[in-house]
């Protein structure tokens, strides 16, 4: 009877030990999957951040380019009225 009994105490033993790997195991994938999906997070943040520096940028250029438009512009109408008074 008390090795039948310790028969038992060391399979709930076993079985505890199970339980305990298992749920480690489990808590460590959680953890793992948090942090994974902590990370895409931060990386959207940031390709979100990139995104809008980009846009910005391109509207930053865009008004460059329409001003020097507008100079070259006055620059041509300059030159053809200073050639028309050159040829007279």
């Amino acid at each position: 009877m008390g090795a039948l009994s310790g028969w038992v105490a060391w399979w709930f033993s076993k079985l505890e030990l199970k339980q305990e790997k298992a749920t480690q195991s489990a808590v460590a994938l959680a953890t793992e999957g948090v942090n994974e999906r902590r990370n895409f997070n931060h990386l959207l943040g940031n390709y979100k951040q990139m995104s809008e520096a980009m846009t910005f940028g391109f509207n930053e250029l865009e008004v460059m380019v329409r001003e020097n438009r507008l100079e070259l512009a006055e620059i041509k109408a300059y030159l053809i009225r200073n050639q028309g008074k050159q040829d007279q």
